[in-house]
């Protein structure tokens, strides 16, 4: 996969391009449909399969008192899109600037003029261009003229709606994991950064890897059964996400204890994949207390994760 950030950098393709167009937050299973869509008709064609998507999420700009937590960074989308099959993606800087190119405007110099796209592939309910005036009736009409090809995928739906971005973060918001899993087509994530701690869970016989979460939409405050991976590494473990009152309220922290393994992660990127919450957050009466039900929470995590994959 080649990765290009900005128009500028852009080379003029050698074959037809096949593009889509999407913030793809999550590559949910809707995202991947309309993605391994264009990725099939370029290859039919001898194309190239291109994705174009924006950073930050529009929302953050445009309006970002009311903007969502994203469910992955940039980097993770990237990975997705990569595992996906396309060729090339394309980042465009999100700007104000960009906010106000009207949707003709955005097709003409983007998808036709720098992309030269053949095809345009979009989602039924796509919309684009300043105040998001664009959708499928303008594609429709400048298509003839554009001598492109422009196709509709219709929305995935599941539980009698249709699956997107907004209704996951929801989901994980409100702790319903499973439903989360079902429309992603994996488990929702958290990701981060390994950081040093207090080094109070080896003191109580639980190290823990302290991560530092990126920005993200975050489940309740409790205890979960979760994988972590790095690289092509990955360990079954237990998170707690919460303040630790036990020892006092402080800041939310993310402490995963993996399960027979020692591995040093310092400063390793990780994604904490959520398989399942096994309870609340609680206040003991004691570290003892603490420690008898940190190893009740190791021993029901260990039932979750041998029926469960790794990511």
């Amino acid at each position: 996969m080649r990765l290009f950030i900005g128009l500028a950098a852009v080379p003029p393709p050698s074959r037809p391009a096949v593009v889509t167009v999407g913030v793809f937050d999550g590559v949910h299973r809707a995202h991947q449909r309309l993605v391994r869509s264009t990725v099939r008709l370029a290859r039919r064609c001898r194309g190239i399969s291109v994705v174009v998507t924006f950073d930050p999420d529009p929302q953050t700009v445009l309006d970002p008192a009311h903007a969502s937590p994203a469910l992955m960074p940039l980097d993770a989308r990237l990975d997705a899109l990569l595992a996906l099959g396309v060729d090339w993606v394309l980042v465009i800087p999100f700007t104000r600037g960009f906010a106000a190119l009207p949707a003709e405007t955005f097709v003409r110099r983007v998808v036709k003029g720098r992309l030269r796209a053949a095809a345009l592939i979009v989602g039924e309910s796509f919309t684009f261009g300043r105040d998001r005036h664009g959708n499928m009736a303008t594609l429709r009409s400048l298509a003839p003229e554009l001598g492109m090809r422009v196709m509709a995928v219709r929305d995935v739906r599941s539980g009698g709606a249709p699956i997107s971005s907004s209704r996951i973060r929801r989901l994980i918001a409100g702790g319903r994991l499973a439903d989360a899993k079902r429309l992603l087509g994996r488990p929702p994530a958290l990701y981060g950064t390994v950081v040093p701690g207090a080094g109070r869970g080896r003191r109580l016989g639980f190290p823990t890897a302290n991560v530092r979460l990126t920005a993200s939409t975050l489940p309740p405050r409790g205890v979960y059964a979760v994988s972590l991976v790095t690289g092509a590494r990955g360990y079954r473990g237990v998170m707690n996400l919460g303040v630790r009152p036990t020892f006092g309220a402080g800041p939310l922290v993310c402490e995963v204890h993996l399960l027979d393994v020692t591995a040093s992660l310092l400063a390793r990127r990780v994604v904490v994949f959520l398989h399942r919450r096994l309870r609340n957050e609680r206040c003991f009466p004691s570290p003892q207390a603490l420690i008898r039900q940190v190893r009740r929470d190791v021993r029901r995590a260990r039932r979750v994760l041998a029926k469960s994959s790794l990511r």
